[in-house]
């Protein structure tokens, strides 16, 4: 009996030293980590890329690419092994998605912070435009409503809004005849999102054909048997040939060049300042 009590003892004992840590450890969310803004020039930096640069537009004509905005891709971890963890989620979600996505062209899809979104897609963006776009045409895949911070310059660039193809809704039903709804841009005025629609949807109500998708081996894929985008990316870079100008190829950077004094065999320095003299 002596030895019952002095075991239940030291279980009280225990559970009065580890309670506190028991509760922190699994009842408590641990605080999420300050993470350091992406550098989008990097390829660490992205959850998928294509694997070869696509050619651009000025040397194989009109093409299109996707920026994913999807499932998965925003980071808020709370410890270093979360991090890896989940980047690696990140980027395998992305994948699954890109196998299906690629058969519109190449796929970008940025990671980024959820507590800094704003800030980092408007960073992912500028550099897609900067460093991977080359003129090409180009739609953006998403599951949820994105920064207007992201898409400002589709309302201040009129070339890049020209080869701009609109929005992909991707939409996971949740029944047979459950609605889609769209996506608010703008949360106080969902009719918003139409301003960053090109011009060849002014006579259509919306630019972001519903892509469906669903949950398979733990990872969201696009489950639907039609082509992705239907109508309204069919016949894109047809009407992109037809109605808008080419990127021209950049020149290249401008070279110092030093001017070299051509002179006379026998015309030196010092034969010069003996004629001054």
């Amino acid at each position: 009996m002596k030895r019952v009590f002095l075991i239940l003892g030291i279980l009280v004992i225990l559970g009065i030293g580890l309670g506190p840590w028991a509760y922190r450890t699994f009842f408590v969310p641990g605080v999420p980590i300050a993470l350091s803004a992406f550098d989008y020039r990097t390829n660490d930096s992205w959850a998928a890329l294509p694997a070869e640069s696509p050619a651009p537009v000025w040397k194989d004509g009109w093409a299109v690419d996707v920026i994913l905005v999807g499932p998965g891709t925003g980071l808020d971890p709370r410890s270093e092994a979360d991090l890896l963890s989940q980047t690696n989620h990140a980027k395998e979600q992305s994948g699954w998605l890109a196998a299906s996505l690629s058969l519109i062209g190449p796929v970008y899809a940025p990671l980024y912070r959820k507590a800094d979104e704003a800030t980092d897609l408007a960073a992912a963006f500028r550099s897609y435009v900067r460093t991977h776009n080359r003129g090409r045409a180009f739609v953006i895949a998403t599951d949820h409503a994105l920064p207007p911070e992201m898409l400002s310059s589709l309302k201040t660039d009129a070339a890049l809004r020209a080869r701009f193809g609109g929005f992909l809704r991707l939409t996971r039903a949740k029944g047979a005849n459950a609605p889609f709804p769209a996506i608010a841009l703008v949360p106080s005025a969902p009719d918003a999102l139409m301003s960053y629609c090109p011009d060849q949807y002014d006579t259509e109500d919306t630019c972001e054909p519903v892509v469906r998708i669903g949950r398979q081996d733990g990872m969201m894929i696009v489950s639907q048997d039609t082509p992705v985008g239907g109508e309204s990316l069919a016949g894109l870079t047809a009407w992109l040939e037809a109605n808008v100008a080419k990127t021209a190829e950049p020149l290249g950077s401008l070279e110092e060049v030093e001017i070299i004094d051509i002179r006379r065999p026998g015309d030196t320095d010092a034969k010069r300042a003996e004629d001054d003299n």
